[in-house]
């Protein structure tokens, strides 16, 4: 599979994104991984994620005995725990959304409002929840902790009801994790992946809040028949989420991932001809990123700052 990368730090005063692609995550399997994360309150919860998510996963026991989903869930759990340990991210929180690929299995865990979308025949499918504090299951939570909703935020405060980090929202020492006011507990999906799938794209909310999932899978579909780059893909999203008329001020991170033409033989080998089956349930690059838009997508897994361009193909 390949990817493009691009992100932006749009026109807030500083870059709270974070991103992290490791294209070897499992070489034994042919497993890859990808994820956002966007930071609130500082980057310091942002960047630990993406620095850490590819040990977490691969030392989480669920994963070693073979349980991808479970072992997700659990990499979240442990991240967390790393964010409220580190005395630097006391005030910082960040939303999380971690795709794993496996041969015809995908994978997709998230807390908060950034967003896995697949494109299954031209028709965006979003593989994530975004979770909201006005939800009553989450709202009920939120109360039976001790908090309360006001004008769509946690406390009059956070606007997301799950995150890694946000360690004020998170001192009840009779509650598990799962029963914070803030709960890092994501939501797990599996898909069987078919011809159909042909990209996947993961970003923060500074692209959903500007564009929707159908016009953004809509987008990268003409550029592809165009013979774009994905590096180049990425950063027309970018560009489109900054135009002047969406008024989006946000920061912005889009990770694209297309599914080659020898992966979909091989899902129409196996009579992978049906529509992507849910259930329910670092890296090659990370960090966030400068003023200008970076873009990534060549052979090897590259790692740097903002503002370098690169690619990668697996």
């Amino acid at each position: 599979m390949t990817y493009g990368l691009a992100c932006t730090q749009g026109h807030r005063t500083g870059m709270e994104d974070a991103h992290s692609v490791e294209l070897d995550l499992d070489p034994a399997t042919g497993t890859a991984m990808f994820g956002v994360f966007d930071g609130h309150g500082g980057r310091q919860v942002a960047d630990l994620c993406a620095a850490n998510v590819v040990d977490a996963v691969l030392s989480s026991p669920a994963y070693k005995a073979g349980d991808v989903g479970e072992g997700l869930r659990e990499a979240f759990f442990e991240l967390d725990n790393r964010a409220l340990a580190c005395a630097e991210a006391h005030l910082a929180g960040a939303t999380a959304t971690v795709a794993l690929v496996r041969g015809d299995k995908l994978w997709v865990a998230g807390v908060g409002d950034s967003r896995c979308v697949l494109s299954h025949a031209g028709t965006a499918q979003v593989l994530t929840n975004d979770h909201k504090p006005d939800d009553p299951k989450e709202r009920q939570r939120i109360q039976n902790a001790g908090g309360f909703v006001v004008w769509g935020r946690v406390n009059a405060n956070l606007n997301i009801s799950r995150a890694l980090g946000d360690a004020s929202f998170k001192q009840d020492k009779s509650l598990t994790a799962s029963e914070q006011q803030v709960s890092p507990d994501p939501d797990v999906r599996c898909v069987q992946l078919t011809r159909h799938d042909t990209f996947m794209v993961l970003a923060c909310d500074g692209l959903w809040n500007a564009l929707p999932e159908q016009q953004v899978v809509a987008y990268v579909q003409r550029r592809l028949n165009l013979r774009h780059t994905l590096a180049a893909v990425a950063e027309g999203l970018v560009a489109e989420a900054m135009q002047p008329q969406r008024c989006a001020h946000d920061n912005v991170t889009v990770v694209v991932v297309q599914f080659n033409d020898a992966m979909r033989a091989s899902l129409m080998a196996v009579g992978g001809s049906g529509g992507g089956a849910a259930e329910g349930g670092g890296g090659a690059a990370e960090g966030g990123g400068a003023d200008s838009a970076t873009a990534a997508a060549a052979t090897a897994a590259p790692s740097g700052p903002s503002g370098a361009a690169d690619s990668a193909t697996s």
